[in-house]
């Protein structure tokens, strides 16, 4: 090249030119940032956590008992979804994710409460998410804090007359207490951990898989497969299988590093984790295999999975939940595989749950992957070999027989 050919004008001029060229480039490098900001931003648009389900157990069955059930219904940090007569069937739903919230109310509340003695309201709070025990803990206390303010007030200016200013001086609170289920001490690395060792999965997969037929389309070896047209799940199997099998090894690996290094929470059986592992595997594995078929070259089946494992974190529903979620938010977050594999993780390892809890997790992930290699066959059988095959420098086609599984 001429030495007048390296100005830094003109090469500054044909990198603007590639980037306005480069359709792929040019939205990842304007839009994209955008698109997340406002992606971001949206979650978080309520400011703060609203409408936890709530469960109720109302052993006084008084007026009073009703009027704290109705302060609670009107706060905005929480939603009453049911009442239940023991504390057991409201632990379940705590386990099962039916309520992030129980509220007992026990017997002769407020026979108790008219002869001067005390009884304290119990909230039930599921603290594997940090988010929603910091909410509900705050929330709880405020409803029960203004409703025992206001019943005192209203209580000491009917019997002693008092005004105010000296009902203030004496006012006695409705003792509160809580109990944090699954996370007592608001251990931030049993509640953030294994949701980003599943984020670190899924993003080492996505990549992995992604680049495994494009690697074949720039080494200009993908027509090969051509014999195999009307099999395209062999090359389903022979192209997906070994990073099925390093996934595994992978979340293994580090599931052990998180028990025994940093002491991470397991609760639940190995055997019920596993399957929740395999259906999380199986469904990244089909999406990242459908990206690869679709995406032209290894860059564009990088920038395509990345695309979609960035926002998964912050949209899966761990950290921030979807019930403080616009609901298009939540629609969205239940597309992506990282929302069942964490919600299913929490509930075995954190919750100790069995298999009936996390069977629509696993369910929706087989659902997931069997859709995507279900299209990505079809496509393949269809119409990506149909295309025109690239007609110099093409390597000669094997026979059917040295692809034969």
């Amino acid at each position: 090249m001429k030495e007048m050919d390296l100005r830094i004008g003109k090469l500054i001029t044909e990198e603007w030119m590639h980037i306005l060229k480069d359709r792929r480039l040019f939205l990842i490098l304007f839009f994209v940032p955008v698109m997340y900001t406002v992606l971001f931003g949206s979650i978080y648009v309520h400011h703060k956590v609203t409408e936890m389900a709530t469960v109720v157990i109302d052993e006084d069955q008084s007026p009073l008992s009703r009027q704290v059930i109705q302060a609670f219904e009107q706060s905005e940090s929480f939603e009453i979804k049911k009442e239940y007569h023991s504390e057991e069937d409201v632990k379940r739903a705590l386990e099962t994710g039916e309520a992030k919230v129980g509220l007992v109310i026990p017997s002769n509340f407020e026979a108790k409460l008219k002869h001067g003695e005390t009884l304290p309201l119990l909230t039930l709070i599921d603290g594997s998410n940090m988010m929603i025990s910091n909410s509900a803990t705050k929330g709880a206390n405020e409803v029960i804090t203004t409703f025992s303010m206001g019943y005192s007030q209203k209580k000491l200016q009917l019997q002693q007359g008092l005004q105010n200013e000296q009902v203030m001086n004496t006012l006695s609170p409705i003792p509160y207490r809580y109990r944090i289920m699954y996370n007592s001490t608001f251990n931030y690395s049993d509640f953030m951990l294994y949701g980003l060792v599943g984020a670190i999965l899924q993003q080492v997969l996505f990549l992995g898989i992604a680049l495994t037929i494009t690697r074949e389309k720039d080494a200009g070896t993908w027509q090969r497969f051509e014999a195999w047209r009307k099999n395209p799940w062999r090359i389903a199997y022979a192209k997906t299988a070994p990073y099925f099998l390093i996934n595994i090894f992978n979340t293994f690996i580090t599931f052990v590093i998180a028990l025994y290094a940093f002491g991470a929470p397991m609760g639940g059986s190995l055997l019920v984790g596993l399957a929740i592992i395999l259906s999380f595997t199986f469904a990244v594995s089909g999406i990242g295999y459908l990206i690869s078929l679709f995406s032209s070259n290894q860059l564009g089946a990088t920038q395509t999975a990345m695309l979609i494992a960035v926002p998964s974190f912050m949209l899966s529903g761990f950290t921030w939940p979807f019930e403080a979620m616009p609901k298009a938010l939540q629609v969205f977050g239940h597309m992506l595989p990282l929302t069942y594999f964490l919600d299913g993780v929490r509930n075995v390892f954190v919750k100790g749950n069995d298999f009936s809890v996390i069977r629509h997790d696993c369910l929706a992930l087989i659902l997931t992957g069997a859709l995507t290699y279900f299209i990505a066959m079809l496509l393949t059988r269809f119409v990506v070999f149909s295309k025109k095959k690239a007609a110099v420098n093409q390597p000669a086609l094997p026979s059917s027989s040295n692809l034969t599984a």
